[in-house]
């Protein structure tokens, strides 16, 4: 392998085993432009573009050990040079049906033997530009992508926020009911009858709304957090009732039986069955294995 080394240079890399036409390539582009690496044949091709990661190849169809084809499809195979422009370069090969195996092996340009200085300058001038924008635009897609990335972790950041101060606000909004329940009820010992029946309509209602207006901005903001969760439960049971998936998701920010007692008004040893039968119908056991399902799903 020849090899010239300048910084700040293009990298051109030729491959051809017959030295001739190396040395035509070498007169054609001039090294104060490019920097030149020319191999002889298909498989140190390969290598050489692994390492050295050229803006552009010239690559012989015909060629000992590994022909030009099928060094071009090695390199279209692997991630990080399956973008560099290649050019195939023939004397033999000179048909359309060869002209459409080319392309269709990875080459993104087709030049005839014996070559012509103009063309090869002017074919190499426009793969570089080529594989300049490809880079130009990658950049720009890692930049947006990026920005898209930083946007959802901040928006995700404050959905849990949100969520956490949800879940506070139903524990002490929870609390604030209890107590105008309890007034209520203290209320309802100290009027008529119609006036019983009135109260005991206010309790009715404000239990029931509490529990929807609360549950349902919870699970919104829960469902945001935590996308995949009802379904991934779903496909580990799907026969779970609404209380049962609830509880999972209060479970899952390893609410305590206190503050889950405290949202649902359910007594403690309400809870502890639920708990049980969640762990049944999961096929979990232990309270701890649940927890950990939980979390993983």
């Amino acid at each position: 392998m020849m090899a010239i080394s300048m910084l700040n240079k293009h990298k051109i890399l030729l491959a051809d085993d017959e030295p001739q036409n190396i040395k035509i390539l070498y007169k054609v582009l001039d090294e104060q432009h490019y920097e030149i690496l020319a191999v002889p044949n298909g498989k140190i091709a390969v290598e050489q573009t692994l390492e050295h990661l050229p803006d552009a190849i010239i690559m012989d169809w015909d060629m000992p050990v590994m022909d030009g084809l099928e060094g071009i499809r090695v390199i279209r195979g692997k991630k990080e040079t399956q973008n560099i422009p290649i050019i195939v370069a023939t004397g033999k090969m000179t048909s359309t049906e060869h002209l459409r195996i080319a392309l269709e092996a990875g080459a993104n340009d087709y030049i005839r033997k014996p070559y012509d200085p103009i063309e090869i300058e002017a074919r190499i001038k426009s793969m570089i530009r080529l594989h300049l924008e490809h880079k130009k635009n990658i950049h720009l897609q890692k930049e947006i992508s990026q920005q898209k990335i930083d946007f959802l972790n901040q928006e995700l950041e404050t959905n849990r926020q949100a969520l956490s101060a949800t879940k506070l606000r139903m524990i002490y909004n929870s609390s604030s009911i209890s107590t105008l329940i309890r007034d209520l009820a203290q209320l309802s010992t100290h009027v008529s009858e119609e006036g019983e029946l009135l109260v005991g309509k206010m309790i009715s209602k404000c239990k029931s709304d509490f529990m929807h207006i609360n549950w349902e901005e919870f699970e919104v903001l829960f469902e945001k957090v935590n996308p995949v969760f009802y379904s991934n439960l779903r496909n580990l049971n799907p026969d779970l009732n609404n209380n049962e998936r609830r509880l999972a998701a209060f479970l899952r920010l390893n609410m305590s039986t206190k503050e889950i007692s405290a949202i649902t008004k359910l007594q403690y040893h309400s809870i502890k069955k639920s708990k049980q039968r969640l762990k049944r119908k999961l096929g979990l056991s232990g309270e701890e294995m649940l927890y950990k399902t939980l979390q993983e799903i």
